[in-house]
């Protein structure tokens, strides 16, 4: 499948919620939470590749946009410079990757640094299977969530995603 009408549902299903909120859940997956690989493209052509979780990307219901809270600095160099990234979300048998395109973005400063909020479009949308159970990259959530929350800065991403929602049609 290769289409660009917003974010497709399966891959936004993956994407709601938050680690901190969803724990028990995640204990029942042996503390598993995904860790979705982000791309993007350095000046020199050469790709560069972050791990965002549920806490940094939110899809946009009334727009079928990807909100997305970046803190790394050569990750927002990339995006300021090109705007174009991708995503790699997996479940069950399926691999989709996303192509997407920057259409807005917020510099978003606090008492510990900014991060960049970006709404994306979905370019492009590839769900890729060989009906095999493939095993995402990801990370254990249980026992983790206060230091990972405070590592990460939680507090501001949620901020971020606030600003986002109401300049590009979260949910709120």
């Amino acid at each position: 499948m290769n289409a660009a009408r917003g974010l497709p549902e399966e891959v936004a299903a993956l994407l709601r919620g938050s680690p901190d909120a969803d724990i028990r859940a995640a204990v029942a997956h042996a503390g598993a939470e995904q860790a979705f690989p982000f791309l993007t493209v350095d000046g020199h052509g050469c790709p560069h590749s972050a791990l965002l979780s549920r806490t940094e990307l939110e899809p946009a219901p009334a727009t079928g946009l990807l909100l997305a809270v970046v803190s790394g600095t050569r990750t927002r160099a990339n995006l300021e410079r090109d705007g174009r990234a991708g995503l790699i979300a997996v479940h069950g048998t399926v691999c989709s990757h996303l192509t997407l395109r920057l259409v807005g973005s917020r510099v978003i400063s606090g008492e510990s640094g900014s991060v960049l909020g970006c709404a994306f479009a979905v370019e492009s949308h590839t769900a890729a299977s060989l009906d095999i159970p493939l095993s995402p990259l990801g990370f254990r959530a249980d026992g983790h969530i206060a230091r990972l929350a405070r590592i990460e800065q939680w507090e501001r991403t949620a901020t971020a995603l606030a600003t986002l929602r109401s300049a590009y049609g979260g949910e709120v």
